[in-house]
């Protein structure tokens, strides 16, 4: 009796651990900007806490960005190389699908093994670049549509927003009122170095 207890207590972590579900997480680097009118600003779409040469790796993923189209005006995508190891391709997309809604889809051509063994734990899945149009705050968001591993079964992913804050760069110069008050003190002054 008392060693069926024993092995009972012996085999209850491994069935504690058994049913922990690793947290994949999907965000942008940097996760805040702070830029100028008429910058041009580049952000990473990031995927970490994958398997560290084991699975889970990621096989394809559909996502929507989402930013403020009248904040910000979309440029290009270059898409990272962590689906495609060995230079075999893989099906990549940008489209935009409406206002503000940046459609990004990527399918590997890579072996599931060679994805579980040889893809890194944290890497950019893309890199996006925006044009800054107006003063304004614009937040970036992310909806995953579909994410599946190298076999294309499905993962859940928490995702973090981004934010890009954007100012405008003016000159202040002094108003001509301003100057004719300083103008008597100036006057004063060269006359008493004169007068020394």
């Amino acid at each position: 009796m008392i060693s069926k207890f024993r092995k009972s207590l012996w085999i209850l972590p491994l069935l504690m651990t058994s049913g922990m579900v690793q947290a994949i997480s999907i965000g942008f680097n940097p996760v805040s900007q702070s830029v100028t009118t008429g910058d041009t600003i580049i952000t990473d779409v990031v995927i970490s806490d994958l398997g560290s040469g084991a699975a889970p790796s990621i096989g394809t993923y559909d996502l929507d960005i989402t930013f403020d189209d009248s904040h910000l005006s979309f440029v290009s995508t270059s898409f990272g190389n962590q689906l495609d190891l060995f230079g075999l391709g893989s099906t990549a997309s940008d489209i935009l699908t409406g206002a503000g809604v940046l459609n990004l889809f990527e399918l590997s051509f890579d072996l599931p093994a060679d994805l579980d063994a040889l893809q890194a734990d944290s890497f950019s899945l893309a890199t996006l670049t925006f044009d800054v149009l107006t003063t304004n705050s614009s937040a970036l968001g992310i909806v995953v549509n579909a994410l599946g591993d190298s076999l294309a079964n499905p993962l859940t992913a928490d995702v973090a927003a981004g934010n890009i804050t954007s100012t405008d760069l003016t000159v202040t110069v002094p108003e001509p009122a301003v100057l004719l008050l300083l103008l008597p003190g100036l006057i004063a002054l060269g006359i008493t170095a004169r007068n020394k």
